[in-house]
């Protein structure tokens, strides 16, 4: 008698019994778990759908307190859409301005990527900007396979500060602020600054699915919807791999990523996959 156990997220199959029994029994439930997912993208879909009908009719536009808060810069929102440029989005932050989650702003790279760029955090020190989809092409965690030195001695955090960084429009690059990140080290949390950064583990998931990232960081409540921790490899394109900042705990040759499906996995450090562009702006 064989035994099988899988768990795709909140979804598990424990079952027992002959090889035939439990090959049904798996391929019944990867049909389940495809049928949930496919139910949440129409789901999504036809509420996106329903957000713009009922807003079709009314264009949001604010522009932040004019008399009371004289001198603040307004931003207008269409329907959550940033209008200003960066350089007025950016003022508009330091001087108190509100922004909220889920508030985007359009865009491209230099050589012709499009991109679309979220609010994902609001703290008292800063907003967090990260793009929907992935920008960039396929890159190593680290080619040499090792992740001792952690995600700042790794090649992908030199990829986005230097070839990914340098292909961000001009006006965008200006208004980045370098942020404070923490990350484990030969077994320490070390902090490090950078401006373009990826998510740690512990951002994404909760402690069940962090692969040893535990108290990092807490999970950020953007990301406890599923459906915003899957990313398209461009915009526009199917769901892929993107990697994390994070390091699987035990296991010095695996780096921890995101699935097609939003759920928590690892791979091998020279594997190629994608990565989002994520940073802040500060108050301050």
């Amino acid at each position: 008698m064989e035994e099988l156990r899988v768990r795709a997220g909140n979804e598990e199959l424990k079952v027992k019994g002959s090889s035939e029994t439990i090959q049904r029994e798996r391929e019944a439930f990867y049909q389940h778990i495809k049928e949930v997912e496919e139910a949440n993208i129409k789901a999504k879909a036809e509420l996106m759908q329903r957000m713009k009908n009922d807003m079709a009719w009314y264009a949001r536009v604010r522009q932040e307190k004019d008399a009371e808060n004289a001198g603040k810069p307004g931003i207008v929102r269409t329907c959550g859409e940033l209008q200003g440029t960066w350089e007025e989005i950016a003022s508009a932050i330091k001087s108190g301005v509100e922004f909220k989650v889920g508030d985007y702003k359009k865009g491209s790279t230099v050589d012709g990527q499009g991109f679309t760029l979220v609010v994902t955090d609001v703290t008292d020190e800063y907003v967090r900007f990260e793009s929907r989809d992935c920008v960039g092409e396929e890159v190593e965690w680290n080619k040499n396979g090792g992740t001792q030195l952690g995600y700042p001695g790794s090649d992908i955090h030199k990829y986005l500060n230097k070839g990914l960084f340098e292909r961000l429009p001009e006006d965008l690059r200006k208004v980045i602020s370098l942020a404070e990140r923490k990350t484990l080290r030969n077994g320490e949390t070390v902090s490090f600054n950078t401006y373009l950064f990826l998510p740690s583990a512990s951002e994404v998931f909760d402690e069940d699915d962090c692969y040893g990232d535990e108290g990092m960081y807490e999970q950020m409540e953007y990301y406890k919807d599923r459906r915003n921790r899957m990313r398209g490899s461009a915009e526009g394109e199917d769901t892929c791999i993107w990697w994390l900042a994070s390091v699987r705990s035990g296991f010095s040759p695996l780096a921890c990523l995101v699935s097609g499906y939003g759920l928590a996995s690892n791979l091998h450090a020279s594997i190629a996959d994608r990565v989002p562009v994520c940073f802040i702006i500060k108050k301050s």
